[in-house]
């Protein structure tokens, strides 16, 4: 199927200057020619009668004089269509973006094709018979939207473009893909890429690498493998950065660390050098899998290969071993990097309290707490959890309770596995009234308890002999709506010994 014929650049005319519009626009320019530069203030007297026609007829008869700047105040703002595309024409490429840096966010949405329809009904005037003049100003338009973060207006510019024969050039095309990935939307990213080769524009390294992180953010491992094989074809040259998009994404997944293996030695076969990015993804994937032997040879190998181990290295290692339960160990690696001098950070403490948590070693867990607060960290989330699950551990209720109401305060919110735990720990405690309290908190968060706990803190009340706290519930904000009524009557067992029977 043959390509759609390319639209001509329409041609368009202004009314010439008559009468009073002709001196008025002499004047203006003959005062803004002037040696030297006018003063920004001498314009007042001229701006009352500058009409949208005078100053389309000043811009181009000004021309060259523009690349050394706008006279202040001469462009009203929000800016009339017409001057103001003749302007984007008539500037160099950079100040172009920067004027339109500063114009587009006043531009609403509706404003926005009718500048477009503009500046394309203005390049053969501003650009006397040269058709690929018109390129400049249409491309730097696509690129000041996509990074004004307006992909919709992006896509429009780009679409107006191709319907004329134009395209933009690759550095504007990787501003759109970069910006879409910002935005968390790879599938636009890769849609473009696949626009782009339709129409035969030829990306670079970076544009390669962007659609690999796409591809990989999708899901999409084996388009990213494709994408990383075919870069050759397309005359560009593999970087470790590309390596890098691949491994990590071979990592994240649990059986991925043998292809990542493969691809680090390809790496080396073709006179990259693995660096500090390499080694982390896939000490990161060993570690996930509990293969903590080969993760430390593998950082010895960093080390012999002239690589020094970082903090995500050792926080890694660290992360690992919580994992695997084995505390000393982390504590060891903890050591190792206090001895190399490596900056310890939030996600180095959170870990080691996160380990001594789950062994409900909740004092030297305080200790490590008191120690990042010398170090001039802070509390964030991850801690305020983790010293919840050490108090849960030793069954602590009420100061689990305290835990959770100072991370609040701190400004941080809780998540549901937080709350139940707390929940839990009191009713294992059968101290139902603070059970109920927390409950009360979940609910007005809009947080609905789940069936295990549910039946946990029902299963307590009737133990207990205290069904009557379950009616407070009933009046709290959304009591009603996530609590079944099957609890507050009992007949939950009811249901429950039926289906056993069956």
């Amino acid at each position: 199927m043959a390509p759609p014929r390319a639209l001509p650049l329409p041609h368009f005319t202004l009314p010439p200057l008559a009468g009073e519009d002709h001196l008025f626009v002499a004047a203006l320019r003959s005062h803004i020619s002037a040696s030297p530069t006018p003063a920004a203030a001498s314009l007042s007297r001229f701006l009352p009668g500058l009409t949208p026609l005078r100053l389309t007829h000043l811009l181009l008869l000004l021309g060259p004089l523009l690349a050394q700047g706008i006279p202040h105040g001469l462009l009203p703002s929000p800016p009339p269509p017409l001057p103001l595309a003749v302007l984007l024409h008539s500037l160099p490429p950079r100040p172009c973006a920067e004027l339109l840096a500063s114009v587009l966010p006043s531009v609403t949405p509706h404003a926005f094709p009718d500048l477009l329809h503009h500046v394309l009904l203005t390049a053969r005037l501003a650009a006397g018979a040269q058709r690929a003049a018109a390129v400049p100003a249409l491309d730097v338009l696509f690129s000041s939207c996509a990074r004004d973060k307006k992909l919709s207006r992006a896509t429009l510019a780009y679409r107006a473009m191709r319907a004329h024969g134009l395209l933009p050039t690759v550095v504007s095309c990787n501003v759109f893909i970069s910006v879409a990935l910002r935005l968390r939307r790879p599938e636009i990213a890769v849609s473009f890429f696949r626009e782009m080769r339709r129409c035969r524009m030829s990306p670079n390294v970076y544009t390669a690498n962007m659609v690999m992180r796409a591809h990989c953010a999708l899901g999409q491992v084996a388009e990213a493998a494709q994408v990383l094989d075919e870069m050759s074809d397309w005359g560009i040259s593999r970087t470790a950065a590309s390596f890098n998009t691949l491994i990590a994404a071979y990592c994240r997944d649990d059986g991925g660390v043998e292809p990542a293996l493969r691809l680090k030695k390809r790496m080396e076969q073709e006179g990259l050098m693995p660096n500090e990015v390499t080694y982390n993804a896939i000490v990161h994937g060993l570690c996930k899998i509990g293969n903590m032997r080969r993760a430390n040879r593998l950082v010895a190998e960093m080390r012999e290969n002239g690589v020094p181990p970082n903090t995500v290295t050792f926080n890694t290692l660290i992360h690992g071993y919580v994992r695997l339960g084995d505390n000393e160990a982390a504590s060891r690696v903890h050591e190792e990097m206090m001895s190399a001098r490596v900056g310890v950070d939030m996600v180095t403490y959170n870990a080691l309290i996160l380990g001594l948590c789950n062994e409900g070693k909740v004092k030297k867990a305080g200790r490590l707490v008191q120690e990042l607060c010398r170090a001039k960290l802070e509390p964030n989330a991850s801690t305020f959890m983790s010293l919840i699950v050490g108090q849960c551990k030793r069954q602590n209720s009420e100061k689990a309770l305290d835990l959770l109401n100072a991370m609040k305060k701190s400004g941080f919110h809780p998540n549901y596995d937080g709350y139940k735990m707390v929940v839990s720990t009191f009713c294992k405690n059968k101290d139902f009234e603070g059970a109920l309290d927390v409950l009360r908190d979940m609910l007005a968060r809009c947080m609905a308890p789940d069936k295990d706990l549910l039946h946990e803190f029902f299963e307590g009340l009737s133990k207990a002999k205290k069904l009557h706290l379950a009616e407070d519930l009933r009046s709290v904000a959304n009591g009603k709506r996530f609590i079944p009524d099957v609890y507050y009557s009992g007949a939950y067992r009811n249901k429950d010994e039926e289906r056993n029977e069956r």
